[in-house]
């Protein structure tokens, strides 16, 4: 008993003498493309410009969205089926 409580007391030693080095937090930078912080590091932000394009592209896109479902509703279109009929909408107005 004495043997296997000195052997845990041994190895947590071991365990405590390693420093933390794979503990520590990289420095940012405050550049634009710098990588993001938190739990996918490695991606980067985009350009302004190329930003600003996916905005209004993301925006036209919602506003069809939004004429598909108020039309789907009008048209009394059951709930379960909405989101097939907006798709197909969504669609055809391309």
């Amino acid at each position: 008993m004495k043997r296997a409580s000195f052997l845990v007391v041994v190895g947590l030693a071991a365990i405590l003498a390693v420093p933390g080095v794979g503990l520590a937090q990289t420095p940012t930078t405050n550049s634009p493309t710098a990588p993001v912080t938190g739990m996918k590091p490695d991606r980067t932000t985009a350009p302004g410009g190329v930003r600003e394009a996916m905005q209004k592209r993301e925006a036209v896109k919602r506003q069809k969205r939004a004429e598909c479902r108020a039309k789907a509703k009008a048209e009394k279109v059951a709930l379960m089926k909405r989101p097939a009929y907006v798709k197909k909408c969504v669609a055809q107005s391309n």
